[in-house]
């Protein structure tokens, strides 16, 4: 029953890491396009051409980490602050209704970094045999 549970919740922590992948590779590359919705988003915002570019790499980079048991806290870290400095700026910029766009991907990689924090915190290399 226990073997069971683990694989129950193994399997949905992958689904969960898999959409959030797919979503923020697609987001992150966006990013990447002068021309993009995210372009004109960053200019309204006053934010840096870099700093658009860097915030695209950081969330493919996170997708990638996603993808990998041993990596998909360390990515899901790096969602929740994106998501974090994201509501941020909508509060800055008064727009406290678009927060609500950031509480699934916030709350999604939240569960993936608990879900798999074993994996990324404690990962050792095995001791020689003596």
């Amino acid at each position: 029953m226990a073997e069971r549970r683990r694989v129950v919740v193994d399997v949905l922590l992958w689904l969960v890491a898999l959409f959030l992948a797919w979503v923020f590779v697609r987001q992150g590359i966006a990013k990447f396009s002068d021309q993009s919705g995210w372009a004109q988003a960053f200019r309204i915002w006053h934010f840096p051409v870099w700093f658009r570019v860097g915030v695209g790499v950081a969330e493919v980079l996170a997708a990638l980490l996603l993808l990998t048991r041993g990596t998909a806290s360390g990515g899901a870290i790096i969602i929740i602050a994106i998501m974090i400095g994201a509501m941020g700026t909508h509060i800055r910029w008064h727009r406290p209704g678009q927060v609500t766009s950031e509480v699934l991907p916030l709350a999604l990689a939240i569960i993936i970094a608990f879900g798999r924090y074993k994996h990324f915190l404690l990962r050792r290399t095995p001791a020689p045999p003596p």
